[in-house]
């Protein structure tokens, strides 16, 4: 994959930030960011900030890669967070522990399945696409490049 092509994936999950604003809130289909429907404050300031990523890439292209990294690091922690949340949830009651009905399942509906795979899927190109951008790659051992890790007793 080429740089363009890895500055354009983050540049369009940004770009369409607005159409998962509408779905969320005129048709009721949060994909987004699903684990903050119960926060609305934090969703707006989420969905704001992916804007300002959005108009920041926009108006200062070369350093797209720098926004991506920073936000396919939130992004990733609101994915751990969409997994994570309902079971936390579920094991914080244990008066409903041994119910035939799992209150933690419900948590993983479609949207949410949905929300944790887009998410996923972007934060982990993002932040790769950037790392690679960057060049911070160069400075780690990589598994495909058959380096050797330097040590200082060499």
């Amino acid at each position: 994959m080429n740089i363009e092509a890895r500055q354009t994936i983050p540049k369009l999950y940004y770009y369409i930030t607005p159409i998962f604003i509408l779905l969320d809130y005129v048709l009721g289909i949060s994909i987004r960011v699903t684990v903050l429907d119960s926060m609305p404050m934090y969703k707006n300031l989420y969905y704001g900030f992916c804007i300002l990523c959005g108009v920041f890439v926009y108006t200062v292209p070369k350093l797209t890669p720098a926004v991506a990294l920073f936000e396919s690091s939130i992004n990733f922690l609101i994915t751990v967070l969409a997994v994570f949340m309902p079971y936390i949830n579920f094991i914080s009651k244990t008066d409903d522990y041994l119910m035939a009905d799992l209150p933690a399942a419900a948590g993983f509906d479609t949207p949410h399945i949905v929300n944790i795979l887009l998410a996923g899927t972007i934060a982990i190109l993002g932040f790769h696409g950037s790392i690679k951008i960057l060049g911070i790659h160069d400075k780690r051992p990589h598994s495909k490049t058959g380096r050797k890790i330097e040590t200082d007793e060499q």
